[in-house]
This record gives C-alpha cells, structure tokens and sequence, in this order.
C-alpha cells in the first residue's frame, strides 16, 4: 500500500514538477541560467521507472479491451553537459473512460555525488491530455504550474539481472522508486 501511495506521489510530482517554457523561440535546457554540472560517466544515460496495477478493464463487448486500471512511467535522461530530459507518461481508465497524461521536461541537473543528491532545474516543458483517443489539452504549463527545482537523494546498484540502477527517494518521502538503466 506505501508503494502505491508513493506512486501517487511521484505521479502529482512528475505532473507539477513539469517546468515552464522559456519565452524564446525553441529555447534549449542549455540557454536557461540555472545552476549545472558535468554528470559523470556513471549516471549519464536513461534511467526508467514504471508501475501498473493487475485490475484490467473490458467494455461490456468483451472484444473491446480499454486498458489497465492505471499505468504510470517516468524517465529521466541525464547528459554529460548537466542538462536532462524528463518524461512521464499515465493512463487510467474510469467509468470507461481512458484518460492519457504525458509530460516532457528539459533543464539542467546538479548530481552530487558525495552527497548522493539529484537537483534538477526546469527550462521548458509540454504537456499532453487525451480522452477516449482525443486530445483535451496540449499546451506548454503557465508558471503558477510549474516547481523549478526538484530535490531527490538517491543511490545506486545492480539488480540480480545485471541491470545497473538508481534508486530515487523524493524529499520528504522515505521509499525509494528503483530507475532501471535503458539503453
């Protein structure tokens, strides 16, 4: 149950963690004036993280599947020049509706790797709504929407796979969510 409830949590942190666009005409992470940092070797690269639940939905034609109760993924893309990308993406099925939410953030990122910190500083980002397979929103998010600075304390390791990991707990949380590497 605190893994779902975290999930949540991470879900509203992803949405209202989203940046805000900058004002320039396709303005990049690299233009915005917020505190970077070279990333090292050893974060640099995809880092995903998903959950889903087991209840399935079916329209009262049992031909017509409409989807998991509720799927969730968030990916970050840390780069060597201390800028990243973070998407997120859900959907959910209610009173058979399907509802998409999607996200795509770009700014920069101090890793502090003594620490074991993640700070990351928004520049721009867009988001996406659908319902039923229209889209009901699409625009880039009004500054009252938008947290510039998100703060996570990580660590990382190795699944039994081989798969390298980081294992992200947000502040003020104390589970973590495990971000496996994707290449």
């Amino acid at each position: 149950m605190k893994k779902i409830f975290l999930s949540a949590a991470i879900v509203c942190a992803a949405l209202l963690g989203a940046c805000q666009k900058s004002k320039t005409t396709k303005a990049s992470a690299t233009a915005c004036s917020n505190p970077s940092a070279p990333v090292s070797a050893a974060l640099q690269g995809n880092w995903m993280y998903g959950n889903f639940s087991m209840t399935e939905y079916w329209t009262q034609n049992p031909a017509d599947y409409l989807g998991n109760a509720l799927q969730f993924a968030i990916a970050f893309k840390f780069n060597a020049d201390g800028t990243y990308e973070q998407y997120f993406t859900s959907s959910s099925v209610t009173l058979g509706v399907v509802t998409y939410q999607q996200s795509v953030s770009k700014g920069t990122v101090v890793i502090d790797e003594t620490n074991k910190t993640v700070k990351t500083y928004c520049c721009t980002s867009r988001y996406k709504r659908t319902k039923n397979g229209h889209v009901e929103e699409e625009r880039d998010l009004n500054p009252s929407e938008i947290t510039t600075l998100s703060t996570y304390n990580y660590t990382t390791g190795t699944e039994p796979n081989g798969t390298k990991a980081i294992y992200l707990t947000i502040a003020g949380t104390t589970s973590q969510l495990k971000f496996l590497q994707k290449f």
